[in-house]
């Protein structure tokens, strides 16, 4: 089969096929790739896999026999030498080894300046030569210094070509975009402006890309609107912005710093849904009932004006019961998604409530906090409109014919997945059992199972891992997690180009729609794009893998940024104990969380005694040779703080006692 590899920080590779169909139906599971089998191939290589004849069929392995076609992106990693010898070593899992710059090459690109060890620098691959156990690479440009303030921000960024500037085009073109006359599109826009709608956020948002309003209509029913920018009457079809923005594929929140999918004219500017100012949106306005049954649903291209901008805290307050002019509206807008989110989890909708980390930086960018966040009510009731979006806007997508539809698909966990989760549910004190093939609904019985126990979150994020990631995909495979038949993103299209995308799909299938009853050939003009069907599938299904591919890095580099300030954090608490819950184990110990901070750091296995401890990896657990001390997965425990790197992203911890013990007797 052939397909794009993607290297993992543990030396090994999977391979995504393309053989059989569009972007996201690869017609089967990724390919296991060992290290020993990756023949030269680099992370986002086109490659050829043969498939070992012994594997499983939904685990399947192989080698690597062919490198189709190499990524061109630059490699940014760090600079060390070996002995005389100049190496690079990528950061991202871009390569498998590091790259040799041949001195000639560092003259010329640095221009004479030397290269000193910890320095960050963008390269080019240059060849891998069969007999060589290292590519040789040519450096392009010195990307930081050793001791820059911004250095891992830079690192972590542009190893996953995750631009921190906009081009000068783009920038200038960006600036040229202004809000139209509002009273001139009022033919070719449904006027909403004296609707009473309003966005909710969090503190420091800026671009703000979703506003919502509800009433109660003489019938009795409920009229909730959900209005998006319509960033797609700014951003037109292979403009310089529209070009940038593909690549990038999503903005990236690295914990107080956002690298942004739209240049700031328009992400802050006229694309946000700012209050008191007329804006363009796309609106799904929705007609239900009390038991959150959608009766209608209309969607148009509109005017509107936010009438207010709420953070997620004053939106708490006011359905904690705070005095605002708007409290009708919230508390409406409360009780019905409070009954479309019971509804959705009937249909077995999996909620995996997860705490992370909120790190709080001074103005130097110092981490002075570290606590779980919190989700408030007001979090989830806008998460219920836009999820109702969403699927309103799939279903509409996939009931028509004339245009194709760009869809968020979520499939079903692999069978041996499923049978790991239930052995380790097991040996955690969870008695489940599947009967046949498994459904969201076994997931939401789990949750639903555990609600009250200490570890939880322990549970949901063993849940997590046998999940498959969802993707963004041609074909319209519904959403396992969210136990619906169709789904996609619409809500965002300021921050992911997914988005974007279905609106313009959105916009065209409406004025088909409009031509087809007006019977005469009149209704909209067609706006600029591809119009050729096979064109603009083919395109469609690049992007899709694309989006997804970016959507992977992104989530990399925030999980990655954020470790970095967790653990510059942990520094100042060297020497310190802390409770804290077995959230790993494996042959070199024990990883735990601190529940306090929810940072991970490793007990090493030489520090557990002077036995021998055996991994028994089914059971998740490490098993004293002679005494039979057992560690398992669960286990709460007292730690004590030893070292942290930040460098290497790792802590370590001594064990002190175990303070509940999951083990069986």
């Amino acid at each position: 089969m052939k397909g794009r590899l993607t290297l993992t920080a543990r030396g090994f590779g999977f391979v995504a096929g393309s053989t059989a169909g569009p972007a996201g139906s690869t017609g089967g599971p990724s390919v296991l790739v060992p290290f020993d089998h990756l023949d030269h191939a680099l992370s986002g290589d086109e490659v050829e896999v043969e498939i070992f004849p012994d594997s499983a069929k939904d685990k399947p392995a192989g080698r690597i026999v062919k490198v189709l076609r190499r990524n061109d992106d630059p490699i940014v990693g760090r600079i060390r030498r070996h002995g005389r010898e100049v190496r690079l070593y990528p950061q991202a899992n871009r390569s498998p080894k590091a790259l040799v710059l041949p001195d000639s090459e560092i003259r010329k690109a640095m221009q004479n300046r030397k290269l000193n060890d910890g320095d960050v620098v963008s390269a080019a691959f240059v060849d891998w030569p069969t007999d060589a156990g290292h590519p040789i690479g040519r450096p392009l440009e010195l990307v930081a210094q050793r001791g820059d303030d911004d250095l891992e921000l830079r690192l972590i960024a542009l190893s996953r070509n995750f631009p921190l500037d906009f081009p000068e085009p783009v920038r200038k073109h960006a600036a040229q975009l202004s809000m139209p006359k509002a009273d001139r599109l009022a033919h070719d826009r449904r006027d909403l402006r004296n609707l009473v709608c309003f966005t909710i956020d969090p503190d420091t948002a800026k671009d703000f890309d979703d506003a919502m309003s509800i009433r109660q209509l003489d019938s009795g029913l409920l009229e909730l609107g959900v209005h998006i920018a319509d960033v797609s009457s700014f951003v037109e079809p292979d403009d310089p912005v529209d070009e940038e923005a593909w690549r990038r594929g999503t903005s990236v929140y690295l914990v107080d710093t956002v690298l942004p999918m739209l240049p700031e004219a328009l992400s802050n500017g006229v694309c946000s849904l700012v209050p008191g100012e007329p804006r363009l949106a796309m609106s799904v306005i929705a007609t239900l009932d009390g038991r959150g049954t959608v009766h209608g649903v209309d969607m148009c291209e509109s005017i509107i004006r936010s009438r207010r901008r709420f953070t997620y805290r004053e939106a708490e307050d006011i359905i904690r019961g705070g005095d605002d002019p708007l409290a009708g509206e919230i508390h409406l807008l409360h009780l019905l998604t409070q009954t479309l989110r019971r509804r959705r989890e009937e249909a077995g909708s999996v909620d995996l409530d997860l705490p992370t980390p909120q790190i709080r930086l001074d103005e130097d960018g110092v981490p002075v906090s570290v606590r779980p966040s919190e989700r408030l009510d007001a979090n989830r009731m806008v998460e219920e409109c836009m999820l109702l979006a969403n699927r309103l806007v799939a279903e509409h997508l996939e009931s028509q014919t004339t245009v194709p539809g760009v869809y968020r698909v979520h499939d079903r966990p692999r069978e041996s997945d499923i049978d790991s989760l239930v052995t380790t549910l097991r040996d955690l004190g969870v008695p489940y059992r599947t009967d046949g093939e498994v459904e969201a609904k076994d997931y939401r019985r789990i949750l639903s199972f555990i609600e009250n126990f200490e570890f939880r979150d322990l549970i949901e994020a063993v849940a997590m891992k046998a999940l498959k990631k969802a993707v963004y995909s041609t074909e319209n495979r519904g959403h396992f997690g969210l136990a619906m038949a169709a789904y996609t993103h619409f809500t965002s299209p300021i921050r992911r180009y997914p988005d974007l995308l279905v609106h313009r799909l959105l916009k065209r299938s409406l004025a088909d729609a409009a031509r087809a009853r007006d019977g005469s050939g009149r209704g909209r003009r067609r706006r600029k794009g591809r119009t050729d069907a096979d064109g603009l599938k083919r395109f469609l299904d690049r992007t899709c893998t694309h989006a997804s591919e970016r959507e992977r890095l992104a989530t990399d580099a925030e999980r990655e940024y954020s470790r970095l300030k967790a653990l510059e954090f942990l520094t100042t608490k060297i020497g310190r104990e802390y409770d804290g819950v077995v959230s790993g184990v494996a042959s070199i110990g024990l990883f735990v969380e601190i529940e306090r901070y929810l940072i991970e750091g490793l007990v090493h296995i030489s520090t557990l005694g002077k036995e021998r401890f055996e991994l028994d990896r089914a059971a998740y657990r490490l098993v004293g040779s002679k005494s039979g001390t057992v560690y398992r997965l669960g286990d709460r425990v007292r730690v004590k703080v030893k070292s942290v790197d930040t460098g290497e992203r790792t802590a370590d911890f001594a064990l002190l006692s175990v303070l509940t013990s999951r083990a069986k007797s």
